[in-house]
């Protein structure tokens, strides 16, 4: 459940990235950067990176050596820099058949949902519907520290509250049937009564509960579902006609998708010891996992997140001011619903069978989203995808 993780049944990873310690909360584990003996991406005489040839072959060199180790049968890559588009696609879409890995096809984004559910209640905000400052208990009884927490800790993962995910029993059912019988009441459930990992505010650490709440709070708030609120405020306006919040039942990976795998254990090894990954229960992840889309609308999704495109100025402004994950030592946090990298805004997502990233430089004009098609609950493979080629092009993102 990712951001890696469920959005997800997922926690906080640590992760080696070029030295640095990484603390990816709900963003999946990662590895460290690989080297590659390619050819260093070309700049223009300001400095800028730019798709040349020498350019994509360092891409499709990173590409190949990360995929390489990933331990996922597929995936695909797109780079965008100005006007030039680099994609490339690896493996297969399905071990059984080896039919190649299908760049069109539909994928479970899991903690990229966090971003569409972000923006849907920052859209609230804009029109004075909801406040920032608005305290969880207005919403929601019984969860510690209701009183203080407020829409803002909620949303940059301040809030302290503790981690539904981590419940080992709902772990065990969960891994043991993913389409299991379970609702976001029982979620809800969970959380209250529960003790306060922090006091609200005191440090960033990566809960999907947080995005669990903030689905009830935005269905207090529209009197409609979640499914119907972020269909109609974003999914709708933006045209992305392959993205699906799935409403309850709704189970499966809308067609055509790609076969997702898992490993026998935690971690993604052997490609011939992976298990297929069929339905999922859309309510145990719901508002912090649960969606579904294709690489091209992420593009077009990550573009008018990190743009601000449906929110005011000021409001995006505030979106993207944010707070280093606890115990982080390079540039890596969490604004009101987005991993922030430096400069690179977005989001990953990691559950069962399925692996996405997708972050963008608004200033250098620089997208990347990658999608594959084997997953835990507790890694991100595209994610280690994502620092090789970061490490490649812009490697200073990465202090």
């Amino acid at each position: 459940m990712q951001t890696r993780g469920v959005a997800s049944l997922r926690r906080a990873a640590a992760v080696t990235l070029v030295g640095a310690v990484l603390l990816v909360t709900g963003c999946a584990g990662g590895t460290a950067a690989p080297e590659t003996s390619a050819p260093s991406p070309a700049a223009s005489g300001s400095g800028a990176v730019v798709l040349d040839d020498s350019t994509t072959e360092t891409l499709q060199a990173a590409f190949e050596e990360a995929f390489g180790s990933s331990g996922m049968p597929g995936a695909t890559a797109y780079v965008q820099i100005g006007d030039d588009v680099w994609t490339s696609t690896l493996g297969v879409g399905d071990l059984e058949t080896d039919e190649p890995f299908d760049p069109e096809a539909i994928v479970r984004i899991a903690s990229n949902t966090k971003t569409f559910t972000a923006t849907a209640v920052l859209q609230l905000v804009d029109e004075g519907r909801l406040s920032l400052d608005d305290t969880l208990d207005t919403f929601v009884p019984g969860i510690t520290n209701g009183d203080t927490i407020t829409v803002r800790n909620l949303l940059q993962m301040s809030s302290g509250i503790w981690e539904f995910s981590s419940d080992p029993d709902l772990l065990a059912r969960w891994n043991a049937d993913l389409n299991m019988p379970w609702t976001v009441d029982e979620s809800i459930a969970l959380m209250q009564g529960k003790p306060a990992q922090f006091a609200p505010g005191e440090k960033v650490v990566y809960t999907d509960s947080n995005y669990v709440l903030l689905g009830r709070i935005l269905e207090e708030v529209t009197g409609m579902s979640a499914a119907e609120a972020i269909t109609s405020m974003i999914i709708e306006p933006l045209g992305l006609s392959d993205t699906r919040f799935p409403a309850p039942g709704q189970s499966e990976v809308p067609d055509p998708h790609q076969q997702g795998y898992r490993p026998p254990a935690e971690e993604l090894g052997d490609i011939e010891a992976l298990q297929p990954v069929g339905d999922i229960n859309p309510e145990v992840a719901w508002t912090a996992g649960n969606m579904t889309s294709t690489m091209a609308d992420l593009v077009t999704w990550v573009t008018a997140l990190a743009d601000g495109e449906l929110l005011s100025d000021e409001l995006q402004a505030e979106r993207l001011e944010s707070e280093r994950f606890d115990g982080q030592q390079i540039n890596f946090g969490y604004g009101l619903g987005v991993v922030k990298l430096n400069d690179f805004i977005g989001h990953d997502g990691a559950i069962m069978g399925y692996s996405s990233v997708a972050m963008r430089d608004p200033e250098a004009d620089a997208t990347f989203v990658i999608v594959g098609n084997a997953s835990t609950n507790s890694t991100t493979p595209t994610l280690d995808i994502f620092i090789a080629m970061l490490q490649q092009l812009y490697p200073e993102q990465l202090s």
